[in-house]
């Protein structure tokens, strides 16, 4: 089996050789390994960067360097999220940003396969382990719905005013709006994403402003039971990877590269695999406070690690951003 691993390891290198010079490499990170998916960052004003990922019920990693050692200190919800469905102990995609002098964090609560989801949030002052207090329901899916109230991410749209983007599976990327306290919606979902031209299911969105565009990224490619076997890697080019748009309203549409609207392509790719970087996705962007450099933030799967392909060795990418074209090219750090 270990043979075969390395096989098919050495097949996908080759691909991704040939695509390796259109994306750099994610800064190297030093310390011990830690699994990280679905990443949000945020940083202190102290300086002090706050990670967020999927499961270890919504896990905390924090670091004082962006570069590591990072730290594993606990969780948002290590008692489960109050929001009585399967998967409230199983925390997905914190969403974490600071509003009104607070950190808020939306989750999602849900299983594999399962339409049944719910998008929570829990609030706290600091970010540190033992300060989240759980709010609870924000906004839910039911089966039969168009959409899955999973990958949740707040922003601010142009008037001020807050929404929440999420989706996965079904008709894509939703939107619905919020009261100015962060915790009501206030609209019935609306469809800003969806690639009628491909079978791969899109998720993981994330709205940024940058100058006078706000950008919706999105992550969209064929997904896998845990861990990933080299006997049912997809095509190459049809695994996961980054997609982005961009539009004057923070409500769409979103247009890609070539004017065309992602309800219908699903957007400009950003970032694909290449060299030891498989499957990359589940991104964000944050301002680094020390160098004033905007960070795109993501997970992949190394192709060298110990089990190749295996999502237990989910690990974080990070990149920096060029955007004189006004379009994000990702840079090294």
């Amino acid at each position: 089996m270990r043979i075969e691993y390395l096989a098919a390891a050495k097949i996908c290198l080759a691909i991704a050789t040939q695509v390796a010079a259109a994306f750099p490499d994610p800064l190297p990170l030093t310390g011990p390994f830690f699994f990280v998916h679905d990443p949000s960052l945020v940083q202190r004003d102290d300086g002090k960067y706050f990670l967020f990922t999927t499961h270890d019920k919504a896990g905390i990693i924090t670091a004082t360097h962006l570069n590591g050692p990072w730290t594993e200190v606990g969780s948002i919800l290590p008692d489960n999220s109050s929001i009585q469905l399967p998967g409230r102990d199983d925390i997905w995609a914190p969403d974490v940003s600071f509003h009104n002098g607070e950190f808020y964090a939306y989750y999602a609560v849900s299983t594999f396969g399962s339409q049944d989801s719910a998008i929570g949030l829990a609030i706290s002052q600091t970010m540190e382990p033992g300060s989240w207090v759980d709010h609870g329901l924000v906004f839910n899916s039911t089966t039969g719905d168009e959409f899955n109230a999973i990958d949740p991410n707040l922003s601010i749209d142009e008037l001020g005013n807050p929404i929440l983007t999420f989706g996965s599976f079904w008709d894509n990327i939703f939107q619905v709006s919020l009261t100015k306290d962060l915790r009501t919606v206030t609209s019935s979902p609306v469809q800003v994403s969806f690639n009628s031209t491909s079978p791969n299911p899109e998720e993981g969105a994330f709205v940024w402003k940058h100058g006078s565009f706000f950008y919706l990224f999105i992550s969209s490619g064929e997904q896998y039971s845990e861990p990933f076997r080299t006997d049912d890697l997809p095509p190459a080019g049809d695994e996961y990877k980054v997609f982005v748009g961009r539009s004057k309203s923070a409500h769409g549409p979103f247009l890609d590269k070539n004017g065309i609207d992602m309800r219908e392509t699903g957007g400009t790719l950003v970032l694909g695999s290449h060299g030891n970087i498989y499957a990359p996705g589940g991104q964000v962007i944050f301002t680094d406070k020390k160098t004033n450099r905007d960070v795109f933030v993501y997970h992949y799967v190394p192709v060298d690690s110990p089990s190749p392909y295996n999502d237990s060795f989910s690990s974080l990418g990070l990149n920096g951003i060029d955007w004189s074209s006004e379009w994000p090219v990702l840079t090294a750090l």
